[in-house]
């Protein structure tokens, strides 16, 4: 039922033009004195989302540490993703906090992973959320409806970690936490509070 809540929420997000683009119009017309009619200039379109270069960028370590309720041991990774033109999808970047190496030399999953992405409207992004939504609750998580500020989230919960994802105008965020990383029951709660400060430091930037 949570599911389907969740689903229905998010795919209200998706309507919009038959393109699935943000309707334009032409420039304004304005009439001159002489009674001949010009055209007003439009104005310009906004600058395409610049995703931050380093984890730091994104979120410091002492914001998230507060957020978290708790300190990450290990190291951090920083990975640039590449444009997929079919879904929309024109920057990613995902941070990795808590890495360590295991007894073999190789790295460990990130306890917390961050991803942001940036796409080509809002219709994309949040169309994305929706069949990450749809993939997890086929794969078996668990979805339950949740909010960040005034933006609808969705947390999804799995044997070994929980995600939350939403979208924000052209921009998606996907936090990952393992199990155990916080006392059970609290999970979302922290996740929730990592996205708000993901949010605020945005803002500043």
């Amino acid at each position: 039922m949570a599911g389907a809540l969740a689903l229905a929420l998010l795919a209200g997000c998706t309507s919009g033009s038959d393109d699935g683009g943000t309707p334009t119009t032409g420039p304004a017309l304005s009439t001159t004195g002489s009674g001949t009619t010009s055209a007003a200039p439009s104005s310009s379109a906004p600058p395409p989302l610049v995703l931050p270069d380093s984890c730091a960028a994104m979120l410091p370590l002492t914001e998230l540490d507060a957020a978290l309720g708790t300190g990450l041991p290990g190291s951090v990774s920083y990975v640039r993703g590449q444009p997929i033109p079919d879904i929309g999808r024109t920057d990613r970047i995902t941070c990795g906090f808590g890495v360590v190496t295991g007894q073999d030399g190789a790295a460990q999953p990130a306890l917390l992973e961050i991803s942001l992405a940036s796409y080509s409207d809002p219709a994309a992004a949040a169309d994305r959320v929706v069949v990450t939504t749809a993939d997890r609750q086929t794969a078996g998580d668990r979805v339950a409806a949740a909010s960040v500020g005034e933006l609808a989230a969705v947390a999804l919960t799995g044997v070994s970690a929980t995600t939350l994802v939403l979208a924000e105008g052209t921009l998606t965020y996907s936090l990952t936490l393992l199990r155990a990383v916080v006392p059970d029951g609290q999970t979302v709660a922290r996740l929730v509070a990592v996205a708000e400060a993901l949010r605020a430091q945005a803002a500043t930037g």
